[in-house]
């Protein structure tokens, strides 16, 4: 094989990674076959249901015990931060394009299919480790309730069966919530929204009996030196705990999906996103605070804390906490079970997992064969790991999608308008007619754009061409005489080079020149680049070398941070008419960027071994399949026509009816 011809394939490869999906498709934003009934309350139970359960219920006790102590109140504040800058980036990303709700899209408009296809295979990851996770905690509560008799006949009858070693840890009963759930699910989202709704409420009311009674049965002293003190992990614990904590804040990930159920998801989506947000954080601190001030951090138990800490005071407190329990963690499970579905069923409807993942059912109007398929791996983690190994899997992949979200929302706020170019495609004569009107308007406001940077560079060369003329008369008049009285025009190239330098329109003209968007995507590319490099070097390398030698690296790396930034800072952010936008860009989305990753380094070493197994497999599947199958395959033969009939969707209702969108194609 010629180095020419392995020259082409790795181009070609690279250009496939790097398509993106169209933004704009000829049609209404607000337009889509599925029913938009979704209220801002119901957005925003959604949410809080989907939040408010697997961080007061699941992950505080094992948290709290294993690796932060009390100190875990701190986690859950520097988590909850981390994740307020990402539910801002996501509720601009939500009202810029309510027809798709999730990271996985996100990702695909703004940065390229790879990234889009990492993301969501994390996702992936991260709601089939939620299932299994809520399902065995969900098992721990009920086994209380009965005294342990689940766990006791596990190991009396399955035991000598298997064999100790593997039913050391097995929890049947967690299968069999996981099945139940999924089962459920396929009955429709009409009544999944009624029952979330109710169960989200009920579960508000127990977690204020949480706090309340526990504030009444604290104990300060639990927090003293006497039990380890309020760090007893150190800061170390504090931000190990809050990179596992970020997980609890998943949910508003699955307000972004109802985008195209929501009767005003412009408005409804950011709203309900800031109202989850702050009742999520809000429980979590208060149910930390209680259960840490109530029972040493070291005797509370992994898998029922909070019953078993309220249990020892109020048998009555204990029985609400389990009636609670349960509510809240039944909205978890259907919120992630529902989550994990889309995401499966958006890649395979764009060509990057295999077909038979995007079938829905003619009935339930759901991709059931996908739901089954992951929920299957799900009830296995279930079965047979444990909370603490399951809590330490959890965040990672989270981490990484709300990283790229931050990031694809620079990219996109500082992206030029496409060229759009409309494809020969046989539709309706009022389709017609209302693409040819949006492509006119579209094409009219490119010829303005084009008419304003050449104005703006005829200024620049006129300004120019002034400062030169000031320049020769100031020559002539200081340059004169001793040589026959010849004028002696006297340039100063190191002062025209400054000048040129700190032009601001001359230099953001050069650069666009040369690179166009592409200089923001490396810009914000070397910035998660060099955040890693800060935040890795005050974790590893602060005891093991010269303080001074330390401090010459941060400052280098911060100097390379602001010169980026102000890069960035330079260039003109396009004006869409939106009802909400991120404030303060870039500065906010990189701060986003930076907490990510530096939860994302906190994580344990063992968690990174199973992410990078995890993406091994993706990346597997994309490179030998996605790849080659993904319809942005083809786009430039959709430039010339295309005729798609009968793509099914999921939660249409007409199952019979033609696709009749009109499809775009960046140029």
């Amino acid at each position: 094989m010629s180095l020419t011809r392995i020259t082409n394939g790795v181009e070609k490869i690279w250009k496939q990674m790097q398509r993106t999906k169209p933004s704009w498709t000829g049609e209404r934003l607000d337009s889509t076959q599925l029913q938009r009934c979704l209220t801002t309350l119901d957005i925003t139970l959604l949410g809080i249901g989907h939040m408010v359960g697997s961080g007061a219920y699941v992950l505080t006790s094992s948290i709290a015990k294993n690796v932060a102590g009390p100190a875990i109140v701190l986690s859950y504040i520097l988590a909850g931060f981390a994740a307020f800058l990402c539910a801002l980036c996501y509720a601009e990303f939500s009202s810029r394009f309510p027809k798709c709700g999730s990271a996985y899209s996100y990702a695909y408009i703004a940065l390229g299919e790879i990234w889009a296809f990492i993301v969501g295979w994390n996702m992936i990851l991260e709601n089939i480790i939620g299932i299994a996770a809520v399902s065995r905690a969900s098992s721990a509560y009920l086994d209380s309730t009965i005294g342990g008799e689940i766990r006791n006949y596990t190991n009396s009858w399955i035991a000598p069966l298997l064999g100790e070693t593997l039913t050391g840890h097995m929890d049947i009963m967690s299968g069999l919530i996981a099945i139940g759930f999924a089962v459920f699910l396929t009955s429709g989202m009409k009544v999944t929204t009624y029952i979330n709704n109710t169960f989200s409420i009920i579960n508000m009311i127990v977690i204020i009996i949480i706090i309340v009674v526990g504030g009444y049965y604290s104990d300060f002293s639990n927090w003293q030196n006497d039990h380890g003190g309020f760090m007893p992990f150190g800061w170390k614990g504090v931000f190990a705990g809050s990179a596992s904590c970020f997980y609890a804040f998943i949910g508003f990930d699955s307000i972004a999906t109802s985008g195209e159920e929501a009767r005003d998801p412009q408005r409804s989506i950011p709203i309900a996103t800031f109202v989850a947000m702050t009742v999520a954080s809000i429980s979590y601190v208060g149910v930390s605070s209680v259960l840490t001030l109530m029972f040493p951090y070291d005797q509370i138990s992994e898998e029922s804390g909070l019953p078993d800490a309220l249990g020892k005071f109020s048998s009555s407190a204990k029985l609400a906490v389990i009636i609670g329990a349960c509510c809240g963690m039944a909205t978890v499970l259907i919120g992630t079970i529902y989550s994990l579905t889309r995401i499966v069923y958006a890649m395979a409807d764009d060509g990057l997992l295999f077909p038979w993942m995007s079938y829905v059912n003619s009935k339930s109007q759901i991709p059931l064969m996908a739901m089954f398929f992951f929920t299957g791996f799900g009830v296995i983690m279930a079965i047979f790991m444990d909370i603490t190994t399951l809590v330490e899997m959890m965040s990672i992949g989270t981490l990484i999608a709300y990283l790229v979200v931050s990031a694809s929302v620079i990219v996109v706020r500082y992206r030029r308008p496409p060229n759009i170019v409309q494809l020969n495609i046989d539709i309706e004569d009022d389709s017609a007619a209302a693409a040819a009107a949006v492509l006119a308007e579209q094409q009219q406001q490119q010829q303005q754009q084009q008419q304003q940077k050449k104005s703006e560079t005829k200024k620049i060369t006129e300004h120019e061409r002034l400062l030169d003329n000031d320049d020769d008369e100031d020559d002539d008049d200081d340059v004169s005489g001793g040589g026959g009285g010849n004028n002696v025009r006297n340039h100063n190239p190191l002062r025209d080079t400054f000048k040129g330098l700190f032009n601001k329109q001359l230099v953001l003209t050069s650069l666009n020149n040369y690179f166009h968007d592409s200089l923001i995507s490396i810009c914000v590319l070397s910035i998660v680049i060099l955040s890693t490099l800060f935040c890795l070097t005050c974790k590893l390398f602060q005891k093991d070398i010269d303080e001074k030698f330390l401090s010459f690296i941060l400052s280098l790396i911060t100097t390379l941070l602001i010169v980026l930034i102000s890069i960035i800072n330079m260039h003109k952010q396009n004006m869409e008419n939106l009802r909400y936008k991120v404030p303060f860009v870039p500065f906010i989305p990189i701060l986003s960027i930076f907490f990510n990753v530096s939860l994302i380094v906190n994580l344990n070493w063992l968690t990174w071994m199973r992410f990078i197994i995890w993406m091994a497999i993706g990346l597997s599947v994309y490179f030998f399949y996605g790849i080659k199958s993904s319809k942005a395959e083809y786009n430039a033969e959709l430039r010339e026509k295309i005729n798609v009939d009968n793509i099914k969707k999921w939660n249409s209702f007409d199952s019979t009816s033609q696709n009749e969108d009109i499809l775009m194609a960046r140029d």
